[in-house]
């Protein structure tokens, strides 16, 4: 297969916001990701964990290419029983990472997360 020049994407839109917003939208999202968690693996979540990583995807990303898949194993509908899942892509999204190479983002398609699974 012939070099290809990456192809590079410019994404703007940091927003700064308040530290009492930041503490609010936390627990908003804290509630709506235990709601998406339950919805798609039909337990509770047996806990929740903080890590710490950049939060904000870079200005600048290398583009990979259309993610036409996803192959993940969850415990979903059997708490303690992770099997594998493969999940075809309807509308791909861009797969891009980092300009050093180390961290994978997903952009746009039209996937949701719902009680069935990842559909679209």
């Amino acid at each position: 297969m012939p070099y290809q020049q990456p192809k590079f994407l410019h994404l703007d839109g940091y927003i700064i916001y308040p530290q009492s917003v930041h503490r609010s939208r936390f627990r908003q999202g804290v509630q709506r990701g235990t709601s998406l968690y339950r919805q798609f693996n039909k337990f509770e979540p047996s806990h929740i964990e903080q890590i710490h990583h950049s939060r904000l995807m870079p200005p600048v990303v290398v583009e990979l290419g259309e993610l036409v898949g996803l192959i993940y194993r969850s415990d979903k509908w059997q708490s303690g029983r992770p099997c594998p899942y493969i999940h075809l892509m309807q509308d791909p999204p861009r797969l891009v990472s980092n300009v050093e190479g180390t961290q994978l983002y997903i952009l746009g398609g039209s996937y949701r997360i719902t009680e069935r699974g990842i559909e679209g």
